[in-house]
């Protein structure tokens, strides 16, 4: 099954402050109101299990750069809280057109962002949650940023979205349903992350689809069979050093049986270094 990158516009109350670099996610700030003791019991907003959670903003927005990543697991739901600054750095107060989405598939809430949000501050945040273990920031092809939020191994996620105003933030609520199938999940690495093709049976053609490390400026792709069948390609990355970069590859033919795909860095002798390694059944 081929999940693209085109999954997009799909977004309760009101971040990890970060460089361009992955940075743990901060507390809670002291700053904002307690919280009720359990987050997920304010107001009636429905989680959606998969598909378009929320389309969210206004026409038009002055948020230009995602400032912070705040994680909230407070009650029987985790938040995530993202606010924005303009383009003069001050707290933005209104965001643009914005859409969050449940990709139940991958275990994965996307969050498609407006044009006007081009920058980021933060690449990535580690979670230390039973329900989100990391977020992405992730800048697409067309220059598309969007958030993902990965949901922890073979945990069904659930999620509903609110956006609010002066200042400008986007408040996140991730539940589970333990009537929900588990995701298939994705295959991550610490350069690469691989949304398709995930372990086992596939066929041809297979569409390699993810996302690579801020600074990246290539990676390698390499499919290998035991009939001794090979493909072994590079991809050119641009290199963005503020959120990591989106690539899609097709692969149309290749070798057959129990085939490993390799997506990540490789060594001086033109070996796989570090990567993602996805274990394929292939016809």
């Amino acid at each position: 099954m081929i999940l693209s990158f085109s999954l997009v516009l799909a977004a309760c109350t009101p971040t990890t402050t970060a460089t361009t670099t992955s940075q743990p996610v901060s507390e809670p700030s002291t700053s904002i109101a307690a919280a009720p003791e359990d987050i997920c019991a304010i107001g009636d907003l429905a989680f959606t299990q998969d598909g378009l959670a929320a389309a969210l903003g206004e026409d038009v927005g002055d948020a230009a750069k995602v400032e912070t990543i705040r994680w909230d697991g407070a009650g029987t739901c985790e938040r995530i809280t993202i606010e924005f600054s303009t383009q003069d750095g001050v707290p933005a107060t209104t965001l643009g057109p914005t859409g969050v989405s449940v990709i139940s598939f991958s275990g994965i809430v996307r969050v498609v962002l407006p044009s006007g949000v081009s920058a980021t501050a933060i690449a990535d945040s580690l979670i230390d949650g039973d329900l989100i273990q990391r977020v992405y920031v992730v800048r697409l092809s067309d220059e598309t940023l969007v958030i993902d939020i990965h949901g922890v191994d073979a945990v069904p996620i659930t999620a509903r979205a609110v956006a609010t105003a002066s200042p400008a933030s986007l408040v996140i609520d991730v539940s589970t349903d333990s009537s929900l199938s588990p995701p298939i999940g994705v295959t991550a690495s610490p350069p690469t992350v691989v949304l398709t093709p995930v372990p086992g049976p596939n066929l041809y053609p297979i569409a390699v689809e993810g996302y690579a490390s801020p600074s990246l400026q290539s990676l390698r792709i390499q499919l290998s069979g035991d009939d001794d069948g090979r493909q072994d390609r590079s991809i050119a990355l641009d290199g963005d050093v503020d959120a990591w970069q989106a690539f899609r590859n097709v692969i149309p033919d290749g070798p057959s049986g129990n085939a490993t795909l390799f997506v990540g860095t490789i060594d001086a002798n033109e070996r796989p270094d570090i990567g993602a390694i996805v274990s394929l059944d292939l016809p």
